[in-house]
C-alpha cells in the first residue's frame, strides 16, 4: 500500500507578523525601560488640557467608554458567541485576544511604568501604569475582534474594508485623547501598538484565520472562477438559531468556490430530509449539503444511496455520528469548505425492514435497552449539557428487563439467547463517543453486532472495559455479517441512527457494499483528525 503523500503547508504570514511585532515590543520596551525615551516623550508632550473644558470632558467619556476591563468583557462576550456558533477556530482566536488583553493589564501593572504628572490623574479611566498604554491596547484588540466577528458572519468584502477602517479611526482617536489628557506619553502608545499587533496575529495564526483586511482586499481584486455546479442544502430549521447566519455562509462559499446559487430545501416536522432528497434529486444537483442533526443526515442518506449524487454534512446535532466517524470537522466553516472542495469515497448503507416498516441507515441500529436509552433521554437536556444527556437517561434505565432474541446471521442456523440490548453498527464510534465496534469500517461490506446480557454491576464493568480497551469481554458478543436477521420473543422498542423508530419483533439488516458517496477527508486528513480528537 502507498502512503498517502503529505502536503506540505506554506507558513502562515500571520505568525511571520506576530515574531516581527513581538521582537519589535521588546526591544521597545527595553529602551522605555531604561530611559531612552524620556527626552522624545518630553519634546511631544502635549499642552495642558483642562478637564472641565468640553474637550476634556469628551476626551475623558471616550476613555471610560473604552475602559481595558469593559473591552476584555465584551472580547469574552465575543468567545462565549462564537462557541455558541459553532464557530471553534474563531473562538480559539478570540480567547487568544482575551488572554491577550488580561496579560496586557497585568504587564502595566508589573511593569509601573509612572505616568505623566496630569490633571486627570484621579480619573477612572488612570488604571495601571502608562505602559503599555492600557486603553490603546484594548481598542486594538476590540477592533480586531469587531473586524474578525464581521467577516465570521460573511459580510461583503467592502463591509470588511469599511469596518477596519473604522476601527483604526477609532484606534487613532483613542490614542489621541489619551496622550491629550496627558495620562500617556507617545512612547506609550507605540508600545501599546506593537502588543496589539503580536496578540492579534497570533490569533489569527493559532486560529487558522486568514488577515480579515488582506481577505476583504483579496476578494474585491480576485477574479472568480466559475464552475458549473449547483448543491441543494437540506436543512433542519430547529437546529440553528441563526437561520440567516447559515445563510450567508453557505451563499459566500458557494460564490468564492465559483459554483451557481444552491437550492435551500426545508425539512418538516413530519419529514427528517426524504421529501426535499428527492426533490433534489429531481433538480439534478451535483451535491447534497445536509445541515442538521442524525436523523436529517439518515434520511437524506437513505434518499441518495445508489443514486451517485454525493453527499456532504454541515453538523448540527448533538451527536453527529457520521462526521465524527468520517473525521468530518464539526467546525461550520471547515465543514462548509470540505463540502465544496474536499473528495469523496464511498460507504455502506444498510437497508433493514420491522414489522409495518422499512428503511435504510447510515450509522447503527438498536433494540432494547439502547433504544429505551434514546426514547426517556431529554431534548431540552440534549441543547444544554449534550451527550451527557444521554448518561442521565441510561441511570434511569440501570436495571433492564431481558428478552429472549433469536439471531441468524447470513445462511447460518439461528440462535437464541437471553439479552437486554441488540445493537447493530455500521462505524465503529456510537453514541455519547462510544467505541463499541472497534474493528468497524464504514465501508468493510458488514455490519457488526452485539448481543449484550449483563446482569450485575460487575457485567457492566466488563461493557466499560470493553468500550474502553477494544476487546470483547464475556457477556458481550460481536458478531459481523452482510445480512442478520434479528426476532424477539416480545415487541421491543428499537431506534435507527438514534431515532425511535417503534417497537418491533423483529429486525432484518443486509449491507448495500459503497451505496453511497459522501464527501469526507482523505486518509492523511483522518488520521490528524484521529490524533485531535484523541487529545
Amino acid at each position: 500500500m502507498t502512503a498517502p503523500a503529505h502536503h506540505s503547508r506554506t507558513p502562515s504570514p500571520e505568525l511571520g507578523l506576530t515574531i516581527v511585532f513581538a521582537l519589535a515590543f521588546a526591544v521597545w520596551t527595553w529602551l522605555v525601560l531604561r530611559g531612552s525615551l524620556h527626552d522624545l516623550d518630553a519634546r511631544l508632550r502635549p499642552p495642558a488640557l483642562a478637564p472641565r473644558s468640553a474637550r476634556g470632558q469628551l476626551a475623558e467619556s471616550l476613555s471610560l467608554l473604552t475602559h481595558p476591563v469593559l473591552v476584555l468583557i465584551i472580547v469574552v462576550g465575543s468567545v462565549v458567541f462564537s462557541l455558541r456558533q459553532r464557530m471553534r477556530r474563531l473562538a480559539l482566536a478570540l480567547s487568544v485576544g482575551a488572554l491577550g488583553a488580561a496579560g496586557q493589564l497585568v504587564l502595566s501593572l508589573v511593569l509601573d511604568v509612572p505616568r505623566p504628572p496630569t490633571a486627570f490623574a484621579d480619573s477612572i479611566s488612570h488604571f495601571g501604569g502608562a505602559y503599555p498604554a492600557s486603553h490603546v491596547t484594548a481598542v486594538v484588540l476590540g477592533t480586531w475582534v469587531l473586524v474578525t466577528l464581521v467577516r465570521a458572519r460573511r459580510r461583503g468584502p467592502t463591509s470588511v474594508v469599511g469596518w477596519t477602517a473604522i476601527g483604526a479611526g477609532a484606534v487613532l482617536l483613542i490614542a489621541v485623547t489619551q496622550w491629550d489628557m496627558g495620562l500617556i506619553d507617545v512612547s506609550d502608545v507605540v508600545g501599546a501598538l506593537l502588543l496589539g499587533g503580536a496578540v492579534t496575529n497570533l490569533a489569527l495564526a493559532l486560529g487558522g484565520i486568514d488577515h480579515p483586511l488582506r481577505s476583504g482586499w483579496a476578494r474585491l481584486t480576485r477574479p472568480r472562477r466559475v464552475v458549473n455546479k449547483r448543491a441543494a442544502i437540506i436543512f433542519n430549521p430547529v437546529k440553528f438559531d441563526d437561520l440567516s447566519l447559515l445563510r450567508r455562509r453557505v451563499r459566500a462559499e458557494v460564490q468564492r468556490a465559483g459554483w451557481r446559487p444552491g437550492l435551500w430545501l426545508e425539512t418538516a416536522p413530519d419529514d427528517p430530509g426524504h421529501r426535499a432528497a428527492r426533490r433534489a434529486l429531481r433538480a439534478g444537483v451535483d451535491l447534497v449539503v445536509v445541515a442538521g442533526g442524525d436523523g436529517t443526515v439518515r434520511a437524506v442518506c437513505a434518499e441518495l444511496a445508489d443514486t451517485g449524487t454525493p453527499v456532504a454534512l454541515l453538523p448540527a446535532g448533538t451527536g453527529n455520528l457520521l462526521a465524527r466517524n468520517l473525521s468530518i470537522p464539526l467546525d461550520a466553516d471547515e465543514a462548509l469548505r470540505l463540502a465544496l472542495h474536499g473528495p469523496t469515497r464511498a460507504i455502506d448503507v444498510v437497508r433493514c425492514t420491522w414489522d409495518g416498516g422499512r428503511e435504510r441507515f447510515v450509522v447503527m441500529a438498536g433494540l432494547g435497552l439502547d433504544a429505551r436509552i434514546m426514547g426517556d433521554t431529554n431534548d431540552d437536556l440534549k441543547r444544554v449539557i449534550r451527550s451527557g444527556a444521554y448518561a442521565v437517561a441510561a441511570v434511569h434505565n440501570a436495571v433492564p428487563d431481558p428478552f429472549a432474541v433469536t439471531v441468524a446471521l447470513d445462511d447460518g442456523e439461528p440462535e437464541t439467547r437471553s439479552a437486554v440490548m441488540a445493537l447493530l453498527g455500521n462505524v465503529g464510534t456510537i453514541t455519547a463517543g462510544m467505541n463499541l465496534f472497534p474493528d468497524a469500517s464504514p465501508d468493510d461490506g458488514v455490519v457488526d453486532l452485539m448481543l449484550a446480557s449483563p446482569e450485575r454491576v460487575t457485567d457492566w464493568a466488563r461493557l466499560g472495559a470493553q468500550i474502553l480497551s477494544g476487546r470483547q469481554m464475556e457477556g458481550f458478543t460481536i458478531s459481523r455479517a452482510r445480512r442478520v436477521a434479528i426476532t424477539t420473543d416480545e415487541p421491543v422498542p428499537f431506534e435507527l441512527d438514534g431515532d425511535i423508530a417503534g417497537t418491533t419483533r423483529s429486525l432484518r439488516v443486509e449491507v448495500e457494499p459503497r451505496a453511497l458517496r459522501v464527501v469526507a477527508p482523505g486518509n492523511e486528513e483522518i488520521g490528524r483528525a484521529s490524533c485531535r480528537e484523541r487529545v
